[in-house]
């Protein structure tokens, strides 16, 4: 079965957040002071379950355990594990990586295929600063206990803030050149309710990383991708890895947007750039959670917007109550 929306989108892909907690502060997701506590009603093992069958009815292909830190919630590996069992094919995990070495070896056995780890230096002084604390040793930690494991692709996440971490734009790109690394750029997105006019002197278009990648290697490479995923992909010419651009504000890809989100605390969230959210506990208390999960994901579905919200907006929610 396929799940299409208003707009003849397929929807196969769920980002399911499971706490909104997190080990780090970093400057673009987690204003201090916000989402720090795990509130009674946060997603259960069971609720997980329930949900991830309703959505394999509906055609689920893939899912990513975000948060928040996902890695923070003890129960992560029942909830791999649980996806497992339903025989959904791609599940993954966004991580900043801190506590993926000594966790690792379990989420593999639980089912757990891929990661995307957010690294946005390759600078401990500056990778300090934009996580206010974080070691980035850490992140190479993960990335080595990822290849041990077998575990591709790995897809390092780095957000591209102006006076931050612009510098870092050549070094990033370097480590797809001998490494099988997806270095993927990402546009800073208004979810942090910064200053609007901080943000727009912050914010780096794509096409701009873009360019200047191509400026100090010459020509990218295209490479072929799945054409749902947000995003594109292409080569330095000879290198191992590849590089990815996420332009969501420059460049929309809202019109082929295959995604659904649950929050932490069981709200369908059917666009990222927009407030809209379905409280959907009722369905996980009904007599039979699955059958009215279903019925709540067709109606999430039915409301996905056409476009979100690009320009700067104060938020009900910042990133890290939302879900990576």
């Amino acid at each position: 079965m396929k799940l299409l929306d208003n707009y003849g989108r397929i929807i196969k892909d769920l980002r399911l957040s499971v706490t909104p907690r997190c080990n780090l502060h970093c400057l673009y997701c987690h204003p201090l002071g916000w989402e720090q506590s795990e509130p009674p009603g946060t997603i259960s093992v069971e609720d997980t379950r329930h949900f991830l069958r309703a959505m394999q009815l509906l055609g689920l292909e893939s899912v990513r355990f975000t948060g928040g830190e996902p890695l923070v919630r003890k129960e992560l590996p029942e909830m791999i594990a649980a996806a497992q069992e339903l025989g959904i094919p791609d599940i993954a995990i966004t991580t900043n990586g801190l506590l993926f070495k000594r966790k690792a070896r379990e989420l593999v056995a639980a089912g757990l295929k891929r990661i995307n780890l957010s690294m946005d230096s390759v600078s401990p002084e500056v990778f300090k600063t934009m996580t206010r604390g974080g070691q980035v040793e850490k992140v190479w930690d993960a990335i080595e206990t990822a290849w041990e494991l077998g575990m591709g692709p790995v897809k390092i996440n780095a957000v591209m803030i102006r006076g931050m971490n612009d510098g870092e734009v050549i070094p990033l790109a370097s480590l797809s050149l001998d490494k099988p690394l997806e270095v993927r750029f990402l546009e800073y997105m208004h979810l942090d309710n910064s200053n609007p006019g901080l943000y727009q002197q912050r914010f780096i278009a794509g096409a701009e990383t873009k360019a200047r990648i191509e400026a100090h290697f010459g020509p990218l490479e295209k490479v072929d991708h799945d054409p749902t995923a947000p995003a594109r992909v292409y080569k330095i010419p000879g290198a191992v890895g590849s590089l990815g651009f996420i332009n969501p504000v420059a460049e929309p890809f809202c019109s082929k947007c295959s995604r659904l989100r649950l929050t932490s605390d069981k709200k369908i969230r059917p666009c990222l750039l927009t407030d809209l959210e379905m409280d959907i506990h009722w369905a996980f208390e009904a007599e039979n959670p699955v059958e009215a999960l279903v019925d709540a994901i067709l109606l999430a579905t039915d409301r996905k917007p056409a476009f979100g919200n690009t320009l700067p907006t104060l938020r009900e929610r910042v990133m890290i109550g939302i879900g990576g």
